[in-house]
């Protein structure tokens, strides 16, 4: 339980802000002590100043020694019974002494400089002024030394710092409780986020945290939240849809295998008959097969496969040549290949072939009949690129952004293209991904586009 509060971010908030306001506190309570002596410091020179100025006056107006002196003086020290006059004169030979307590300045001091006493258990300073008379040259060297009883300033301090302490600690107090409340209150959105993450599973992924009502320093985690949920409910959205596509992909060539097995089987046939049942048989093996080889090339991609034998590859004579390779196919559809400007790049040629012929197969599959396909090619100072352009149907925004995913089909129908697997967009993806360039589709007018990007430090210059 004691770990607990200690791991507290509130508890330690609260520690933090109440350790800050002590140090705080404590330095305007010094602040203000310096200030409270100083006051009490310059109310006494103040006042010893004047006390020296009147009885110099004094001493002008008797320049001897009488009784008569004294007794001005005795009088003008009247209300002032915290103060003590002493008065020699000449210097070192007393002639006045108000409290009977025999004063003995430093013979270095300066006539500015505070001099203290401590005497009978009380504390004195006070003020020492000699040869005040020098501009008579009758007059004798005479030293005046005030000095004032301090013990009620300092008693008066000693309360006040005892004061100060007791309001420091009780302020102390409320204000690390209070800080604890402010940050216990300030900390409930994230309480919120806990609840939701605590709600959230595979079947309940459509909650999302409030943005606009969330403090401001947590709207960046809230936004942040709620996106990466987003991320995952379309993650599994994605893998529902690719576990059922694939579970479709291979039930529906084992259905095959099976039911012309079991036909075959029903009764006697002659050679010529098992042999067609053979052949079709090894079509649906082989078309299981590629399924198994691409999904396990996908795997290796997206498991940080490595390049090698990366070389300049030049895009014109690639395109070119993979056009004599699909011309036949082409045709079939009465389909022409347009091929403009030209690029280099660095890549692995196996792999920049597969990828290439899966586009391009890709848009004869899907272009209209008697269409033409166009291939542009273009370098830069910063990238090299190309995009295969044919004529199509025009997807909308959502086939668009599905249209990498494994097994996806814009025909929902879901009818599986001869020789296809559907997982050639997906690998093309894969390859560009693992050569550090970007592909994207898009469609418009009738028109399907897809853009690949190498970046400039992909590219041979």
């Amino acid at each position: 339980m004691r770990l607990k509060v200690f791991n507290a971010i509130s508890f330690r908030i609260a520690i933090l802000f109440s350790l800050s306001t002590v140090t705080i506190l404590i330095i305007m309570g010094f602040v203000i002590l310096l200030g409270v002596s100083q006051h009490f410091e310059s109310e006494d020179r103040v006042l010893l100043e004047g006390k020296i100025q009147s009885i110099q006056n004094l001493l002008k107006q008797n320049p001897t020694n009488t009784s008569k002196l004294n007794a001005l003086l005795k009088d003008s020290l009247i209300g002032h019974d915290n103060l003590i006059v002493q008065i020699e004169r000449p210097v070192n030979q007393i002639v006045f002494n108000s409290a009977q307590i025999v004063l003995t300045p430093h013979s270095t001091t300066d006539q500015n400089q505070w001099l203290k006493w401590e005497v009978q258990n009380k504390n004195y300073r006070g003020l020492a002024y000699q040869n005040i008379f020098e501009d008579d040259k009758d007059a004798q060297s005479t030293q005046i030394i005030v000095a004032i009883d301090t013990s009620e300033h300092i008693s008066f301090l000693k309360a006040f710092k005892r004061q100060l302490f007791y309001i420091c600690l009780i302020g102390a107090l409320c204000l690390m409780f209070l800080g604890w409340f402010a940050v216990w209150r300030g900390l409930r959105p994230i309480k919120k986020i806990a609840q939701v993450a605590e709600g959230i599973s595979a079947q309940h992924l459509s909650e999302r945290l409030e943005v606009e009502n969330t403090p401001t320093e947590l709207k960046p985690l809230t936004i942040a939240f709620n996106e990466m949920l987003d991320r995952l409910e379309s993650a599994l959205e994605k893998l529902s849809d690719f576990s059922s596509d694939l579970a479709h992909e291979i039930r529906t060539p084992i259905n095959n295998l099976m039911t012309q097995t079991q036909v075959c089987l029903s009764r006697s046939r002659d050679i010529e008959a098992y042999k067609e049942v053979l052949f079709s048989n090894l079509e649906e093996c082989e078309h299981l097969a590629r399924v198994v080889s691409d999904m396990l090339f996908l795997a290796k991609a997206e498991n940080g496969l490595s390049l090698k034998n990366l070389q300049t590859i030049n895009l014109y004579e690639e395109f070119d040549k993979l056009f004599e390779f699909y011309d036949a196919f082409a045709a079939q559809k009465n389909i022409t290949f347009h091929l403009f400007g030209n690029g280099k790049v660095n890549a692995n040629i196996t792999m920049l072939r597969r990828a290439l012929s899966n586009l391009i197969s890709n848009a004869i599959k899907y272009g209209k009949p008697n269409s033409v396909i166009q291939i542009k090619c273009q370098q830069t100072a910063d990238y090299n690129s190309f995009s295969i352009e044919n004529e199509g149907p025009t997807l909308s925004a959502e086939q668009l952004s599905r249209l990498f995913d494994r097994f996806y089909r814009t025909d929902a129908s879901r009818q599986r293209m001869e020789d296809g697997t559907g997982l050639g967009l997906a690998i093309t993806k894969s390859i560009l991904t693992l050569h550090g360039a970007t592909i994207q589709a898009e469609s418009r007018e009738g028109l399907v586009i897809f853009t690949v990007i190498f970046k400039k430090q992909d590219l041979s210059t």
